[in-house]
This record gives C-alpha cells, sequence and structure tokens, in this order.
C-alpha cells in the first residue's frame, strides 16, 4: 500500500526562530487544518500568534471563507470549495505568516469579562448525583458526592488551595469550541495550572452556568448539556439564544477570540438572582473591561525567576498527586 497517498498534509512552512513548523491538513472536502508544530503542547503564544494571523485572514473578507474556528494551537478554515480551493487559502495563510513580526511583537485585542461564581453549589451536585446514580456508580472522581476533591488530589493541592487558584489568575479564551458559545480556558499564571482527568464515560447532563475544568482547561457550560470536565463550581449566564440582554445584541455569544476571563467568589443565592436579571429582567450589568495583551511582556513576565519557581513547585505537587489520586 502507498502511504504516501493517504498523506493528510498537504504544505508546510519551514520552523523559523520567530515560529514553530507551520503544518496544513486536509480535514474534509470544505476544511483545512492549520497547525502550529508537530508535537501537542498548551503555550498561549502559540495561541497569540495563531489568533494575529487569524484577524489578518479575516480583514481580507476572503470570498469563499465561511468561517474560522481556532484552537490552541490549531485553526480551522470551514470553506466552499466551489467558490475557493484549499491551495489558495494556504496561499493567504503564508502571505499572512509572511507579513508578521516575532511573536514578541504581536499585540492582541483582549477584554477581561468578570464572571461570579459559587463553588460546590447545589445545581452542579445534581449533575453528579445524576451521574453516580445512572452512570456510573463507581466513579472514582466523586468523593463526598462531587468533583472538587479529586481535583485537588490530582494536583497534591488542598480545596482550598484549588479554588485559589481558579480564584488567582485570567483565563485566556483560545477559541470557541465543543459547545456553541463556550470557549476554551487557558491560565495565564502557571503557578494556578491545574491539570486532572475528564470523566469516563462522560455524564449525560450538564445544568447551564456550570464551570468545571478537564486537562489544564476550564469551560463554562452555555446550555443543559452532556460533559466530562470535573464539575467545582457554577457562573452566570454566558450564552443567551434569545439576544434580549444588551451584552448579548450582536450574537447569542459572550465570549469572543483573545478574551481573558477572571472569577470571583459568590453565594448560590446571588448566582441565582444574576440568573433573573440576564433571562427574564434583562437588566443585569456585566462587569467587561476592555484592554489588550502584549505578547513581549506576558512572555517576559512567565518566563521571570518567581514564576518559573511557582511553576515548578505545583509541578512537583502534581507528580505527587497523581499518583495518589485513583485512575478513571
Amino acid at each position: 500500500m502507498n502511504k504516501e497517498k493517504y498523506n493528510v498534509i498537504l504544505d508546510a512552512i519551514p520552523e523559523t526562530k520567530a515560529r514553530l513548523e507551520i503544518l496544513f491538513r486536509q480535514a474534509g472536502d470544505g476544511f483545512l487544518q492549520v497547525e502550529y508544530g508537530r508535537k501537542q503542547r498548551a503555550a498561549l503564544q502559540d495561541s497569540f500568534r495563531m489568533l494575529a494571523i487569524n484577524d489578518i485572514i479575516l480583514t481580507k473578507k476572503i470570498k469563499g471563507l465561511i468561517e474560522t474556528v481556532p484552537g490552541i494551537r490549531t485553526n480551522l478554515l470551514h470553506f466552499d470549495p466551489e467558490v475557493i480551493t484549499n491551495k489558495a487559502l494556504i496561499d493567504i495563510v503564508k502571505e499572512a505568516e509572511n507579513s508578521m513580526p516575532a511573536i514578541d511583537k504581536v499585540v492582541l485585542k483582549s477584554r477581561i469579562i468578570h464572571l461570579p461564581i459559587a463553588f460546590e453549589d447545589s445545581e452542579t451536585k445534581k449533575a453528579v448525583e445524576k451521574y453516580q446514580k445512572e452512570v456510573r456508580p463507581d466513579a472514582p472522581n466523586i468523593i463526598n458526592n462531587y468533583n472538587i476533591e479529586y481535583i485537588a488530589m490530582c494536583n497534591g493541592v488542598t480545596v482550598e488551595e484549588t479554588k485559589k487558584m481558579i480564584l488567582g489568575t485570567n483565563w485566556f479564551d483560545s477559541g470557541g469550541g465543543f459547545w456553541p458559545g463556550g470557549a476554551f480556558l487557558w491560565p495565564m499564571d502557571p503557578r494556578c495550572a491545574l491539570v486532572v482527568p475528564k470523566y469516563n464515560p462522560p455524564r449525560t447532563w450538564t445544568p447551564e452556568g456550570a464551570v468545571g475544568i478537564g486537562g489544564p482547561c476550564v469551560f463554562t457550560y452555555t446550555t443543559p448539556t452532556g460533559g466530562g470536565y470535573q464539575l467545582f463550581g457554577r457562573t452566570i449566564p454566558t450564552f443567551q439564544f434569545a439576544c434580549k440582554h444588551p451584552v448579548f445584541k450582536d450574537g447569542p455569544f459572550l465570549y469572543r477570540n483573545a478574551d481573558r476571563v477572571r472569577f470571583h467568589e459568590t453565594t448560590e443565592k446571588e448566582v441565582n438572582k444574576i440568573y433573573k436579571h440576564v433571562h427574564e429582567k434583562i437588566d443585569y450589568k456585566y462587569q467587561i473591561e476592555e484592554g489588550e495583551i502584549k505578547a513581549e511582556e506576558y512572555i517576559n513576565w512567565y518566563n521571570s525567576e518567581e514564576v518559573q519557581k511557582g511553576k515548578k513547585e505545583l509541578e512537583a505537587k502534581q507528580a505527587i498527586g497523581v499518583q495518589k489520586a485513583p485512575r478513571l
């Protein structure tokens, strides 16, 4: 069998000091995947560059390009093959890449969205209870009828330390995915980079507003759905299909690519009250700050001695925690 016949890599751009190797993969008749590097990694500088390139592509208003779907180190270009070819799209991406400066010169528009969160709320506890009753009664990730102790155990920290880490960093939105309006949120401070395996198998139900973590990524559930992230609390609406509230006037999604989410703790009573003021009274005021991310400043801060010391200390705790935590 000629394996080259089935090679999905259509083209590539060699690695330079400014960027990783870029691979162009066939992803279906109308999809092209642009991937940064051959090895999986969750490095925000990859996302910074990819989102800057994504902005360049979108400003060109390319005929036949339907949408782009950014990820942490990939971008999926959805196009009409009867209007534009994947080769033409590859050439456009190459042109955009060649026009880009080094990563440390990238500046991204980035709002900070402040979201209240109620830890260990009753609605997400109902989802965990339903899972244990109907799907996996012996689920080892459920301790005292919830997931937050398992999250703490996997990371070699206490429940209170877990909460402090969730509240102690901005969570960077690398792009939407999994479910309409959702965002993949990554910790900008590596000293708060919790890591935990997902449910096995997934849940059949999760409430609107549930907040969970899978791998190193936090997700806020936009509507009732299934799901597999370990649950630790509930936040306010981040999606409104009716678009009645002013914050959703341009569409049902709250998040934009490169947004930063900052959680602050509140009570479950307050979260429930806000739901009524968003979906019924339409008068809740979301706290959103305009801003930007300067890649050079972030990378210098990330590589500072203090931050790297804290990162290594957490990784040492996680190495112990993962050995103690039961496997899923």
